[in-house]
């Protein structure tokens, strides 16, 4: 996953091209009693990270923003109850508040705000924020997000401008509660204030207009809705585009900080620098500055060496890694990681939508086991060949989920069988457009299946873009028919739940993790299932069902899961692996250099 996940809502990856598989209108203060004394800076120094993929968007919850490359950047400058931590855990964030489970029939969460909680030009974090986050996240406005993870069950949070505190009660049982509430990334919650503003309301207008809908009544929620977008008209327009970064940051007064760090100097090509937030209420980070330099994978390790940068996470390479351990000062880890290589196939349009039979040839022809033993394996000995894109191969259950999902004739390459199914269908010599992002290790995995999958009777289109990841690349845009990439999750079945659930329309703004705009009911009825089951048992065999469902609708090959690689100057403290999508920046906050 590869691109950022959601609560868990998958993240597109800039692993070298992943996804992240998601206002109470207190007014603009300059109390100083908001700011702590220990928010400012830690006297860390400056440390450098390498990074390939360039931020785009301030605002990583949206639809066609939802990628590392943004979430990377802002998971220490808009933050929330909880974050991926050590182990890619989901972990409680003290700093910004409390929650508390406090009825499971039906589901209740109670919730408090640090009352000292303010954005970082004053304006405090309250309920106003809440309505928000709570209208996107749950797809109940026109907002757009990435992929819904329980917040559709959640009934509107009683709560008044001002309020500090809020309660969840849900509709229906939801597993992964804990996740739902505002994290960091792409389930982050957005200024109100700001939102209101740029779209000519005022805070109070804003939850006047989101509270004034009947959102229990079925027939009155559409009507009223469909009212209140166009009330909100404006502030949806901003809040899809207005945080778009294009040659330079957007106004300052447009993003303020609600973490440790914020936006500091952005070198449109070259780098960003996140500073220290000096209103920040919490613990202040250890670093002076973090510099994020935008390097391609295949100069970051020259960079390391040379000092221009401390910090590098690039996709592993058997060249690399050997290149990496001959490096003195150098510390070099290669880890288990919640990301996997998967190739999508495009149910819009092409020549697979109509066609299963397509599908099949395809999926037969992969040289899954080929790609594994030349690019991953000299890396890591150990990996082997993915068979399901629900369950990673590291977790509990795998094999017993592979022994009674996986169809026997996807278990190996079989190119004869994929001619065979061809010449049957008087379909040799189809065209299958293959794109994925640019980077050394795809274009080689993309010239592997080219090659063999030309073999069995297909012809294969390959290419490579830099921008197949941006609002108008292919990605987004169904400019393909199979789609090569990585999604970077977590262990929460809600953060890739929405992957394969019926879009509401198959566009850039509307399909959210489901890049193959996939539609069944058989599978919405059972990504829903799969979310209110607590006994792990029962949810296992869910998820199996969910396995085969995929591999028999020819909907998505999993490839690998990628094995995670960093290395760091040995003069840069507190650098440690994380196999979520909260990636290599998850204790950012810690990173010092020695003293």
């Amino acid at each position: 996953m590869t691109r950022f996940g959601k609560t868990s809502k998958l993240v597109a990856a800039a692993l070298g091209g992943a996804l992240v598989l998601s206002a109470c209108g207190g007014g603009n203060g300059d109390d100083d009693d908001n700011t702590s004394d220990e928010s400012q800076s830690g006297g860390g120094g400056t440390v450098i990270l390498a990074y390939e993929q360039e931020v785009y968007s301030w605002n990583p919850t949206a639809a066609d923003a939802n990628a590392a490359a943004n979430s990377i950047p802002t998971y220490w400058v808009t933050t929330g109850f909880w974050y991926f931590g050590e182990n890619g855990v989901v972990t409680a964030n003290d700093e910004f508040g409390s929650y508390e489970k406090v009825s499971d029939d039906p589901l209740i969460v109670e919730y408090t705000i640090n009352e000292n909680a303010v954005w970082s030009d004053g304006t405090p974090i309250d309920c106003d924020d809440v309505l928000l986050h709570w209208s996107q996240q749950g797809g109940y406005l026109g907002w757009g997000a990435s992929g819904y993870a329980g917040m559709e069950d959640v009934k509107l949070p009683d709560c008044e401008p001002g309020d500090k505190e809020f309660t969840y009660e849900y509709r229906k049982p939801f597993a992964d509660w804990e996740s739902v509430a505002s994290g960091q990334g792409n389930n982050a919650m957005m200024p109100a204030h700001v939102v209101a503003e740029q779209g000519g309301l005022t805070p109070e207008e804003l939850v006047e207009i989101i509270k004034g809908v009947d959102w229990e009544d079925p027939d009155a929620r559409e009507a009223g809705a469909e009212e209140a977008n166009e009330q909100l008209a404006d502030a949806i327009e901003f809040f899809t585009t207005g945080w778009l970064i294009e040659g330079g940051l957007p106004d300052a007064a447009h993003i303020p900080s609600s973490g440790p760090f914020t936006f500091g100097e952005y070198q449109p090509g070259e780098s960003l620098t996140l500073v220290p937030n000096e209103n920040y209420w919490g613990e202040a980070p250890n670093a002076d500055e973090v510099i994020i330099r935008y390097i391609e994978q295949n100069e970051q390790a020259q960079a390391l060496q040379n000092g221009e940068v401390d910090i590098i996470a690039p996709q592993p390479s058997p060249d690399l890694k050997a290149q990496l351990e001959a490096m003195d000062g150098v510390e070099v880890s290669v880890f288990d990681q919640y990301i996997y290589e998967h190739v999508t196939l495009n149910f819009d349009s092409g020549p697979f939508a109509e066609s299963p039979e397509l599908r099949e040839a395809f999926l037969l022809c992969l040289p899954r086991e080929t790609i594994v033993e030349n690019l991953i394996r000299p890396v890591d000995e150990d990996a082997q060949v993915l068979n399901s894109t629900v369950m990673q191969a590291f977790e509990p259950g795998y094999d017993e989920l592979i022994s009674g999902s996986l169809p026997s004739e996807y278990s190996e390459q079989d190119i004869d069988a994929a001619r065979q199914i061809l010449e049957d269908n008087d379909a040799v010599g189809t065209t299958i457009e293959l794109r994925t992002l640019d980077n050394p290790r795809r274009n080689q995995q993309g010239q592997l299946i080219a090659d063999a999958c030309t073999e069995a009777g297909f012809e294969v289109d390959f290419e490579a873009h830099g921008d197949f990841f941006e609002g108008d690349g292919a990605m987004y845009n169904n400019r393909f028919h199979a789609a090569m990439f990585a999604w970077q999750g977590s262990s929460l079945v809600s953060g890739w739940n929405s992957t394969y659930r019926t879009p509401s329309e198959c566009s850039a703004s509307d399909k959210g993790n489901n890049s193959g705009c996939y539609s069944n009911e058989d599978m919405d009825r059972m990504l829903d299932e799969v979310l209110r089951i607590t006994d792990e048992g029962e949810r296992n065999e869910m998820l199996s069902d969910i396995s085969a469902h995929l591999w028999e609708n020819g909907v998505v090959a999993p490839l690998f899961s990628h094995p995670g690689m960093a290395a760091w100057s040995e003069d840069v403290e507190n650098i440690v692996p994380n196999p979520a999508q909260s990636d290599i920046v998850w204790n950012m906050p810690e990173w010092q250099r020695s003293s």
